[in-house]
């Protein structure tokens, strides 16, 4: 689904959601059903956070090595490493002062 298209959808769903919960939109619906659809946009944010961390989770696992890049980056460090202004951020970070 276009994310163009999303927005608008979730948009009218919340507002019907609004009108349900206030009482504006006339329907007569059991009280079980009414507490329910209460929580509903709250499951809605949960299920839609798991889904986000499983996918980010799976994605991280199935991370492609790639070595082409990998000589590219490194052939950057060495460059920027011999250059002399940048030569400060490879100088070693632990100096005795002798305390």
């Amino acid at each position: 689904m276009n994310p163009k298209t999303i927005l608008p959808i979730c948009i009218g769903v919340l507002i019907l959601w609004f009108l349900v919960l206030v009482g504006l939109f006339p329907i007569s619906l059991p009280g079980f059903l009414h507490r329910f659809i209460i929580i509903v946009p709250f499951l809605g944010l949960v299920l839609f956070g798991f889904y986000s961390l499983f996918y980010l989770i799976y994605k991280v696992i199935n991370l492609k090595d790639c070595p082409q890049a990998q000589v590219e980056l490194q052939r950057e460090i060495d460059r920027i490493k011999s250059d002399p202004q940048y030569r400060s951020l490879f100088r070693a970070t632990t100096t005795s002062t002798g305390r």
